[in-house]
C-alpha cells in the first residue's frame, strides 16, 4: 500500500471525532468559542476540550455527554445523535487503553509467563474491568439521568427545610432589603450549580470556576430555587451580604429561594457577619430560627 492510498483515508478519519463536528457546524454558522459559550453557560475552556475530543479536559466524565448535547443545541446539530457519538467515542477511548497481551504459544516453555507476571496481568484485568464498570455507571448526562439520581436522593442528604425558612422574613433586617438587591453567586472553587422549576425540575445549570462570579437573572429569582452538590464551593450574597453556609459540606441541597428577602432571613438565621465561610471548611446547616 502505497503512501497515497493511507493519506486520504487519515484525512477522512481526522474529521469524524465528535468534536470535528462541532467546531465545523459553529464556524459555519459565524459562531465564535465566546458565542457558544454565551449560549449554552459552558466555560470556553471546556467548551475547546470538547472539539478537540480532549474529554479528560473536562470536570469529570459525567459531564462530557452532557456539555456536548449542550453544544450541539447551540449549533443546531442534533442533539441525540451527538451524545450517541460522544458514548461510542467514550467508550472506544476505555477500549484503546486496554494493555495489549502477548500472544504465547504452548509449546515453547521458554515464552511462558512466569506464575507472578500471570497473577500481575490476572489484577491488572480485574481493575481495569472494575474501572470500566464504573465509568460506564456514571457516564451519563447531568441534565437528565444525573439530576434525576440527585432528586431521588435529595429527601435522605439536603440540609433541613421548613415551610417557615421558605416564606419572606418579617425581621427587620429582611424587611429593610430591597426587594431588587442583587443576588451573586461566586464560586470559591469549581462548583455545579442548577435552577430549579417549580415543580422541581433542573431548567438551567452552568459551572462556575473558582472566582467566577453570576449574578442571578431578576426572572430567575421569582420563578427558581437554588441547588448545588458543594455548598462549601458557593457563596452567595444579596445586596453585597454574605448569607452564610446554605448547606452542609458535600451534601446536595435544593429549593433555595433566591428571592432577597429569604436569603437575608437564612443570613440572620445563620449568624451570618458578612465573612465569606472557607471552602475548605465544611458548612454547618442552616436551622429554621424558632
Amino acid at each position: 500500500m502505497t503512501d497515497e492510498d493511507v493519506a486520504p483515508e487519515q484525512g477522512e478519519l481526522a474529521i469524524t471525532r465528535t468534536g470535528d463536528r462541532l467546531r465545523l457546524a459553529r464556524e459555519a454558522a459565524g459562531l465564535s468559542l465566546a458565542d457558544v459559550a454565551t449560549r449554552t453557560r459552558i466555560t470556553q475552556r471546556h467548551l475547546a476540550a470538547i472539539e478537540k475530543s480532549d474529554f479528560s479536559e473536562l470536570p469529570g466524565r459525567t459531564y462530557v455527554t452532557g456539555f456536548a448535547r449542550a453544544y450541539a443545541r447551540a449549533v443546531d446539530l442534533p442533539e441525540a445523535e451527538i451524545g450517541a457519538a460522544v458514548r461510542r467515542e467514550l467508550e472506544e477511548d476505555a477500549y484503546g487503553s486496554r494493555p495489549l497481551y502477548e500472544a504465547y504459544e504452548p509449546t515453547d516453555p521458554a515464552r511462558l509467563p512466569t506464575a507472578r507476571l500471570t497473577w500481575t496481568l490476572v489484577i491488572v484485568t480485574l481493575l481495569l474491568a472494575s474501572a470500566y464498570g464504573v465509568w460506564r455507571f456514571l457516564s451519563v448526562e447531568p441534565d437528565e439521568a444525573l439530576i434525576a439520581a440527585q432528586n431521588r436522593d435529595a429527601d435522605a442528604s439536603e440540609a433541613p427545610q421548613n415551610d417557615a425558612a421558605a416564606a419572606p422574613a418579617t425581621k427587620a433586617g429582611a424587611a429593610a432589603i430591597a426587594a431588587n438587591a442583587p443576588v451573586v453567586l461566586t464560586g470559591l472553587s469549581e462548583v455545579w450549580i442548577g435552577f430549579d422549576d417549580a415543580q422541581g425540575k433542573t431548567e438551567n445549570w452552568r459551572t462556575l470556576d473558582a472566582g467566577e462570579t453570576y449574578q442571578v437573572p431578576p426572572d430567575y429569582i421569582e420563578k427558581f430555587t437554588l441547588r448545588t452538590s458543594i455548598p462549601q464551593a458557593l457563596k452567595v450574597t444579596v445586596g453585597g451580604r454574605d448569607v452564610g453556609a446554605i448547606g452542609a459540606a458535600d451534601t446536595l441541597v435544593k429549593n433555595v429561594s433566591l428571592k432577597p428577602a429569604d436569603l437575608v432571613a437564612r443570613a440572620e438565621g445563620n449568624g451570618s457577619t458578612g465573612a465569606a465561610a472557607p471552602a475548605t471548611t465544611p458548612a454547618a446547616r442552616a436551622q429554621p430560627k424558632g
